[in-house]
C-alpha cells in the first residue's frame, strides 16, 4: 500500500474512532466575549417623567468590527402605570442609543467574531450613575458556539449629572457571565476561506459570479455574452456552470440535477452582489454537510443589506449599459431583513452580445422566541440574453473577422427563477437545531452553434436546449455539546430531501430558417434524493480536535424517453463518504489541518438504463496545510491537496456540453493571505498552482496527459482603501479605492496545446457624502485583449463549403475595457 493510502487510512481511522463537536477547538478555541469601548448616553423621551427608572431589554447583534448591526426587543418593556409617555418610546429611544454603541468584537481562534448579546438599557433618575451590562450572548443559525467564560471588568466613566432629563451611560458589572458567540464552524481543511463585505467589495463586480473571484483558485468567465450561467474553474477543475462545486444561496440549494445543458448547473443571476454579506468556501469534500457536486467543494452566500432606510441607485457604461438598483432596510432590524431590486440592459461589446435582466429578492428574520427566529426568502429573476459564440482564430488574424464579431448573432436564449425558502433556527434547552423547507421553479432556453456547417452542410449544426425544473426540498440538522472526552466535544446529526421534475429537450434547428430540424433529446425526468449524516467531534489530547463522521446519499431516477413512444426506465443507487480532520493547535493562533473526503457527483439522468443501479463519479481526496490568525484581523494559510476521480467529463463542442472521459487527478497547493488591520484598510491574495492529469487512457485521453481547460495558476489580489478625506458641510467625506488583479498561467486546451495567458485589473474610485455616493469602475482597466474560452476541433462556418476535419484553434473573445459610472441616494 502507498503512503498516501496509509495516510488516508490513519486519518479516518482517528476520524471515525473518536466522536466531535462542529463547535469548539476545545483549549485553543477559547472564544472571548465582545468588551464595550464607547456607550453613549440614551435620552429621556420628551414629556416623560424622570424620577423612576425604566429599563428596556435588548438582543443586540455585534458584528465582527465591534459595530452594533441590529438591535431589537428581547421582553416587554414595564412602565409606571401613571408614566405619561408609552413604552414604545422608551423602547424606540433605547434601539436608536444602542446602535450608536461601540464594543471590541468578540475574538476567536480565526480572529474577530459577530455575537448576539442580550443588553439591558436603564433609563435612570441623574442622581444614578450605574446600569445593567450586556448578558448572555446566543448563536445565530449556521454557526457553531464557542463557550468562553468571561470575567467583565468594572470600570467608571464621567457623568454629567447636571442634565436631569438624560441617563448615565452603561457599565460593565463584573461576575462571571457564560457567553454564547456566533462563531463561525471550525475550519474542515486548512484552505477554507470566508469572505466578508469588507473584501468582497474591494473591487468593483457586475454579478454574485464575480464576488467568487475573491477565493483563492477561482476564475469565472461568460463565453461572449451576458446571460448564461458562468463558468467556473476552481482548483484545478473545470466546474464548467457549476458541475463540481455544490452551490447554496440563501439556503436555498442553486445546482440544478440533470439540466440539459450541463450536470449541475448553477446560474448566479437572481442575486445581486450588493446583497451579499458573506461567501464561504469550504474546498474538497471533506464536511459530512456536504452532499452532490462537492467535488472541487462548496460554496455558500449569506445575504443581508446594513445601509439603513432606501437605497436608490442608477448606472451609466460602456456599451450602452444600464442598470437601476434599489434596496431598504429597515434601521432598527437585523441586516438578514431587506428587499432588493434590479434591473440591467446592455448593447453588447460586440455584435450578438445584448442582454437584458431583472431581479427582486426579499428577506425577513423574526424573533418567534428568545432564541428561536423564522428567516423567510422570496426571490424571481427573469433574463434574455444574446451570445456571439466562437469566431476560429484563423478568420481574426486574418482580418475576415473582427475578434468582438459572430458567424450566427441568433444565438443566446433566456433564463428564470422563482423561490421561496424558510429557515426554522435557534436553540432548545442543549440542542442547537434547523429546519429549512424550500421550492425553487427554474427556466432555460439555449441557442447555440460551435461547428457552423461541419455536421449538416444545408442547415448547419446549430442546437436550441430547453430545460424546465421544479425542485422541493429540506435541509434539517441537530447539535448538542456531550462529554465524551472533554467537556467541548459535540455531535451533529442532519438530513436532507430533494424532488426535482424536470421537462427538457434538445433539438436541431436551421441555422437558415431557425425551425427545428430534428429531436435529439425530448424527455421527463423525475429524481429524488434522501441524504443523512452524522458528525462528532473530540479533543483527545490537549491542543488536538479530531473532527469526523459519514455521510449517506440515496439517489433514484425516473425517465420517460418521448422519442421513444414514452418509454420508461428507471435507476437508483447509494453512496456512502467517509469524512475525517486532525487539527493541532502548534502555536497560539497556528493550527496544523490534515483532512481526509469521500465525496461523489451524480450522473446525467438520460444516461441511466433500465434498472441499473445509480453509477457515481467516486471522489477521494485529501490535503494538509497550516492556518494563522491573529487578534489584528491578518489571516493566512498555505496547504497542499490531492484528488482522486473514477471518473471525469471534458467539453465537447459537436454536443455542446460535458461529455464523459476517463479518470483523472489533481495535486496542488493553495496559499491565501488577507489583512484587515484598520477599518479603512483591506488586501487580500490568493493563488493557486494544480496540476490535473489523467490517470487512464480512453478515446482521445491518455494516461498522463493534461486535462483540458483547466487554468495551472491562478492568482488573484484585493485591496482597498477606504479613508475619510475630511469635513464637508459638517458631513464626512470618505473616499473609496479599490482595485482587482487576475492572472492566468497555462491553460491546457485539447491536443497538447496551450491557452493564451490572462491579466485582468479591475478598479473603483468612490466618493461618498453621507447620503449622496459617486463611483466610478473599470473592467479591464488596461483593455488587454484576452480570450475567455479557447478551443482545438474541426469547424466549417461556410454554407455549402466542404469542410476539412483538421482541428483548429477557437476563441470566444473576453470583454474589453468597461467604464460604469454609478449615482446612489441613501434615503
Amino acid at each position: 500500500m502507498s503512503s498516501r493510502k496509509w495516510l488516508c487510512l490513519g486519518v479516518l481511522l482517528l476520524a471515525n474512532g473518536l466522536p466531535a463537536p462542529a463547535a469548539a477547538h476545545g483549549d485553543h478555541a477559547e472564544v472571548t466575549p465582545p468588551e464595550v469601548v464607547s456607550q453613549p448616553k440614551p435620552a429621556w423621551p420628551a414629556g416623560s417623567d424622570q424620577s423612576r427608572e425604566v429599563q428596556v431589554t435588548l438582543f443586540l447583534t455585534v458584528d465582527a468590527t465591534g459595530r452594533v448591526t441590529g438591535a431589537k426587543l428581547a421582553s416587554a418593556t414595564e412602565i409606571p402605570a401613571d408614566s405619561p409617555v408609552e413604552a414604545g418610546e422608551f423602547e424606540a429611544h433605547a434601539i436608536e442609543t444602542a446602535k450608536r454603541w461601540r464594543f471590541k468584537p468578540a475574538m476567536g481562534p480565526e480572529g474577530p467574531l459577530p455575537a448576539k448579546i442580550r443588553a439591558v438599557i436603564r433609563f435612570l433618575p441623574a442622581r444614578t450613575a450605574t446600569q445593567a451590562p450586556p448578558e448572555k450572548a446566543h448563536s445565530h443559525h449556521g454557526a457553531e458556539p464557542a463557550h468562553a467564560h468571561a470575567h467583565e471588568h468594572e470600570h467608571s466613566d464621567a457623568h454629567d449629572h447636571a442634565q436631569g432629563a438624560e441617563a448615565a451611560s452603561e457599565t460593565p458589572a463584573p461576575g462571571d457571565a457564560e457567553v454564547y458567540v456566533r462563531a463561525s464552524t471550525p475550519p474542515r481543511t486548512a484552505s477554507a476561506v470566508e469572505r466578508d463585505r469588507r473584501v468582497l467589495g474591494a473591487a468593483p463586480h457586475r454579478t454574485a459570479s464575480d464576488l467568487l473571484l475573491t477565493v483563492p483558485g477561482t476564475f469565472v468567465t461568460q463565453h461572449s455574452g451576458e446571460g448564461k450561467a458562468h463558468q467556473i474553474f476552481f482548483r484545478g477543475f473545470d466546474a464548467v456552470h457549476g458541475q463540481d462545486i455544490e452551490f447554496w444561496v440563501g439556503g436555498a440549494p442553486v445546482n440544478e440535477v440533470s439540466n440539459v445543458h450541463g450536470q449541475g448547473y448553477a446560474d448566479l443571476h437572481f442575486v445581486m452582489p450588493e446583497v451579499v454579506t458573506r461567501v464561504t468556501a469550504l474546498p474538497g469534500p471533506y464536511s459530512p454537510e456536504q452532499g452532490d457536486f462537492a467535488v472541487a467543494g462548496s460554496m455558500d452566500f449569506e445575504l443581508g443589506y446594513d445601509e439603513p432606510g432606501f437605497t436608490l441607485s442608477g448606472t451609466l457604461g460602456s456599451y450602452g449599459a444600464r442598470r437601476a438598483f434599489l434596496a431598504y432596510h429597515p434601521k432598527d432590524a437585523p441586516s438578514e431583513t431587506f428587499g432588493a431590486f434590479e434591473t440591467y440592459e446592455s448593447d453588447g461589446f460586440g455584435v450578438g452580445r445584448a442582454a437584458q435582466r431583472a431581479s427582486a429578492i426579499a428577506q425577513i428574520v423574526h424573533p418567534l422566541h428568545d432564541d428561536i427566529e423564522l428567516r423567510l426568502l422570496a426571490s424571481t429573476y427573469a433574463a434574455r440574453f444574446g451570445s456571439a459564440g466562437v469566431l476560429r482564430v484563423d478568420d481574426v488574424e486574418s482580418g475576415r473577422k473582427d475578434r468582438f464579431d459572430s458567424y450566427d448573432t441568433a444565438q443566446g436564449g433566456r433564463s428564470g427563477r422563482s423561490q421561496i425558502v424558510a429557515d426554522l433556527r435557534g436553540a432548545v434547552d442543549d440542542w442547537h437545531f434547523h429546519f429549512g423547507p424550500y421550492a425553487i421553479s427554474r427556466s432555460l432556453e439555449l441557442n447555440h452553434n460551435f461547428t457552423g456547417f461541419l455536421e449538416d452542410p444545408v442547415n448547419g449544426d446549430s442546437t436550441q436546449q430547453l430545460n424546465d425544473a421544479r425542485t422541493l426540498g429540506f435541509r434539517a440538522s441537530l447539535r448538542r455539546q456531550i462529554k465524551l472526552l472533554n467537556e467541548h466535544d459535540s455531535i451533529s446529526v442532519g438530513i436532507a430531501g430533494r424532488d426535482d421534475s424536470v421537462e427538457q429537450s434538445d433539438r436541431l434547428l436551421s441555422q437558415v430558417t431557425r425551425e427545428v430540424t430534428a429531436s435529439i433529446i425530448d424527455s421527463e425526468i423525475h429524481a429524488q434524493s434522501v441524504s443523512g449524516y452524522i458528525d462528532v467531534s473530540v479533543r483527545p489530547i490537549s491542543r488536538v480536535v479530531v473532527r469526523g463522521g459519514g455521510r449517506w446519499d440515496a439517489l433514484s431516477f425516473g425517465i420517460t424517453d418521448h422519442l421513444r413512444n414514452d418509454q420508461t426506465r428507471s435507476a437508483q443507487g447509494t453512496h456512502f463518504g467517509k469524512k475525517g480532520t486532525v487539527d493541532v493547535a502548534v502555536l497560539p493562533g497556528l493550527h496544523a489541518l490534515l483532512s481526509y473526503g469521500e465525496g461523489f457527483r451524480s450522473p446525467q439522468a438520460r444516461s441511466l438504463g433500465a434498472g441499473e443501479r445509480t453509477p457515481f463519479t467516486e471522489v477521494t481526496s485529501y490535503e494538509l496545510g497550516v492556518r494563522y490568525a491573529d487578534t489584528k484581523r491578518i489571516r493566512a494559510s498555505f496547504a497542499a491537496f490531492h484528488t482522486d476521480l473514477s471518473d471525469d467529463v471534458v467539453f465537447l463542442e459537436s454536443v455542446a456540453r460535458n461529455e464523459p472521459v476517463p479518470a483523472t487527478q489533481r495535486n496542488g497547493v493553495v496559499i491565501d493571505f488577507t489583512a484587515e488591520p484598520t477599518p479603512w484598510f483591506t488586501s487580500s491574495v490568493g493563488a493557486t498552482y494544480t496540476r490535473a492529469t489523467f490517470t487512464e487512457s480512453g478515446g482521445d485521453y491518455v494516461d498522463g496527459a493534461l486535462v483540458p481547460f483547466v487554468p495551472q495558476v491562478v492568482v488573484r489580489d484585493d485591496l482597498a482603501l477606504k479613508p475619510t478625506l475630511g469635513k464637508l458641510w459638517g458631513r464626512s467625506l470618505v473616499g473609496t479605492f479599490g482595485l482587482g488583479l487576475t492572472y492566468l498561467y497555462r491553460r491546457p486546451i485539447p491536443y497538447g496545446e496551450l491557452g493564451t495567458n490572462v491579466f485582468l485589473m479591475d478598479a473603483r474610485v468612490a466618493a461618498r457624502l453621507k447620503e449622496v455616493e459617486l463611483s466610478l469602475e473599470s473592467f479591464n482597466l488596461l483593455d488587454t485583449d484576452w480570450n475567455d474560452g479557447e478551443f482545438v476541433y474541426a469547424s466549417n462556418f461556410n454554407q455549402g463549403a466542404s469542410p476539412s476535419l483538421l482541428p483548429v484553434r477557437h476563441i470566444s473573445a473576453g470583454a474589453p475595457r468597461t467604464i460604469m459610472a454609478t449615482l446612489t441616494l441613501f434615503i
